[in-house]
């Protein structure tokens, strides 16, 4: 039934003297239709989305989905393989790449060129995704990256709370079912694994290396989101002892970004107070750069930096 044609119906009701309970039913009613319709766009547009980008195939790339019993989330796993993959029997190092429900064909290109001009070694990258649309895809990215929650949250002028505090659940799936999962299907070196995180997923990967830091040996972290619950990740830096394994951190901002850029310097700082003797560190303010145009150079000095084999003064 019609929207317009239901408020209508209740407008006719009204004028006739109806009683007022069998008003307030038929009002119930129209209100869950409207909440039934609502959802039904809903889906309507999320399948729109879908076929609408979903034509376009990635040479050397495979999608498999994972759901976890964590979260219960349905991930969609983006795999990108080097050259030569298919007829080797090579072992390569992983990069795993957040946000990939938009960054993969980026990331994919800037990789391909690296290695081709053997500034990088071949890689196998697997891009988390989600397979949703926009906006469910910005709800899910919160959730997973914030290490906490925070009810009183509100980003861009919304009027509701985006949800947070998953990042223990998306890290014990990303530990006890992804890696897994790929080290038995795929020939990688598990003891290589490197994250790039951009914005919320660069907070991420902060909350992993202060937390698990086990879990990843390279990190390579944008325009991190530090301000998140008050500087949370800053304050804990402070009180964590670290434990790191040889590692390798590459961090960048842009330098139009003032709060961002300083509050990086801050973890950064913090970080070398502590005098860690396995941990390799260079930190970036990039000239005229903005949050979200850090990315090309940003991505592209910290994987030159990550895998470079010289160690830099």
């Amino acid at each position: 039934m019609n929207k317009h044609i239901i408020i209508v119906f209740v407008i006719f009701l009204t004028s006739c003297g109806i009683p007022q309970s069998e008003f307030d039913l038929v009002k119930n009613e129209n209100n869950t239709l409207k909440k039934r319709i609502d959802s039904i766009e809903h889906q309507l547009n999320t399948l729109e989305y879908l076929v609408d980008n979903s034509e376009v195939v990635l040479a050397n790339t495979k999608v498999k989905e994972l759901t976890s019993t964590y979260n219960g989330q349905s991930y969609k796993i983006k795999i990108k393989f080097p050259k030569g993959y298919e007829n080797g029997s090579e072992k390569y190092p992983v990069l795993y790449v957040l946000d990939a429900e938009t960054n993969f064909g980026g990331v994919s290109y800037i990789v391909q060129r690296l290695i081709k001009d053997k500034l990088i070694p071949k890689v196998l990258i697997v891009g988390i995704a989600y397979g949703t649309d926009y906006d469910d895809f910005y709800k899910l990215r919160s959730r997973d990256l914030t290490p906490v929650e925070d009810k009183n949250l509100r980003i861009g002028g919304k009027q509701y709370v985006d949800p947070t505090g998953g990042a223990p659940e998306f890290t014990n799936f990303l530990e006890s079912e992804l890696f897994p999962f790929i080290a038995k299907n795929y020939r990688v070196k598990e003891e290589e694994r490197a994250i790039y995180g951009h914005s919320y997923g660069g907070l991420y990967g902060c909350y992993v290396m202060l937390k698990k830091p086990h879990l990843f040996n390279k990190y390579l972290l944008l325009s991190p989101s530090l301000w998140f619950k008050d500087n949370l990740l800053i304050k804990e830096a402070k009180e964590t002892e670290l434990n790191l394994k040889p590692t390798k951190l590459y961090m960048a901002s842009g330098m139009l970004e003032t709060r961002i850029q300083n509050l990086q310097m801050d973890f950064v700082f913090t970080l070398n107070s502590k005098r860690q003797k396995n941990l390799e560190l260079k930190v970036d303010v990039m000239r005229n750069e903005t949050h979200r145009t850090v990315f090309g150079p940003g991505f592209t000095n910290g994987l030159r930096y990550l895998y470079s084999e010289k160690k830099e003064q």
